[in-house]
């Protein structure tokens, strides 16, 4: 592959400067450290070297500006690995000019580990899913500081949405001090904005993942009780394409919800997970496992055993691995989820409102 190749160019990006290093076939080096507001001067650089052109940057969380901007100047531009890069290095002197010199010699041999850029379509729909966890992350914290405020007068309040709490701000408002009474006012204002936004939003990743590309996988997706089309949004897009993936265990790996193994002494311990994938995609298989449990009976059975052997945070971390090598499994074969026995969730509430009042 790499003879087809003229020159490869290593790229370390951040967030102020950029180095770029290019290697030819004839082993000459080429250097250029600049700002990344001098797009322009990058571009020249780039359409000035011996064509055709291999790039890869190293991966970071601003690379996407970098690769839009510049896709168009290269024959061909990739992202590197950086954990993968990081290993193969091992320890030496870590620069700008030597980690992008690495990175062209690496592609210059065809040896640099390569990650996956998303195409247009999936990147914004990946966009969409980002902001709906943001969005989400905004409306939970906001009702739990009004949850804090009321229970701090001693108010049980309303059912906390943005026209419940407005119907309540109305009629038992003054039951506040004015202080209070302000604060919880600014906070339903924050939770009606909110949820008009997400409403939008909902209506803009249905619309996306009726796409002839998107439909099929989020059709399996949703036969899992719990993932509904957003979840199976967010799932889709930020995986991408499923068979990119050898195995489950590599893409447990990608997604950062592998165990930190750690070694000392001749012992081997299990740590946190690496979180080395997209935060977003672990919040939608952890929202979605715990939900996934309150439906079916056998997958909270396994959940009760973790909890009691390794806490419950831990637990629904485990759940949310288990259900992504779940997923990864109906993808591969084309099959939707086979359910377990369902859980009446009505006699549960039941079950638990009845242990509450006998303890009272």
């Amino acid at each position: 592959m790499t003879a087809t190749f003229q020159s490869f160019v290593g790229v370390d990006l951040h967030k102020c400067t950029v180095t770029l290093t290019a290697v030819d076939a004839g082993g000459e080096i080429k250097r250029l450290k600049i700002s990344t507001k001098s797009t322009g001067k990058i571009e020249e650089w780039l359409r000035g070297l011996p064509g055709p052109a291999w790039m890869a940057v190293e991966a970071c969380p601003f690379v996407e500006w970098f690769i839009d901007r510049f896709r168009a100047c290269v024959e061909r531009i990739d992202i590197a690995d950086a954990t993968e890069l990081a290993n193969r290095r091992g320890k030496r002197r870590k620069t700008d000019f030597n980690d992008s010199l690495d990175i062209a010699v690496r592609l210059s041999r065809d040896e640099c580990p390569l990650g996956f850029i998303a195409d247009e379509e999936l990147m914004q729909l990946r966009k969409l899913g980002r902001h709906w966890r943001h969005l989400s992350r905004l409306l939970s914290r906001t009702k739990h500081s009004m949850k804090s405020l009321l229970n701090a007068a001693n108010l049980r309040g309303p059912k906390f949405d943005g026209a419940g709490a407005q119907r309540w701000l109305l009629s038992d408002g003054e039951l506040l001090k004015t202080v209070q009474r302000q604060a919880f006012a600014d906070y339903t204002d924050v939770v009606m904005l909110a949820e008009r936004q997400r409403e939008r939003l909902r209506r803009e990743i249905v619309f996306a993942t009726r796409s002839p590309r998107f439909a099929p996988i989020v059709s399996l997706l949703t036969s899992v009780p719990g993932i509904g089309p957003i979840w199976a949004a967010i799932i889709a897009a930020e995986i991408g394409p499923f068979d990119r993936f050898p195995n489950a265990d590599a893409l447990e790996f990608w997604a950062g919800m592998t165990a930190d193994m750690k070694e000392s002494a001749g012992r081997t311990t299990s740590g946190n997970i690496t979180k080395a994938g997209s935060v977003t995609l672990r919040w939608a298989l952890c929202q979605a496992a715990v939900t996934l449990c309150q439906c079916d009976a056998r997958q909270e059975a396994t959940r009760q055993r973790l909890i009691g052997r390794i806490g419950k945070p831990r637990a629904n971390v485990a759940m949310g691995r288990r259900l992504l090598r779940i997923l990864y499994a109906m993808i591969r074969d084309g099959k939707a989820f086979e359910r377990g026995p369902a859980i009446d969730r009505t006699a549960v509430a039941n079950k638990t409102r009845l242990g509450k009042k006998k303890v009272a």
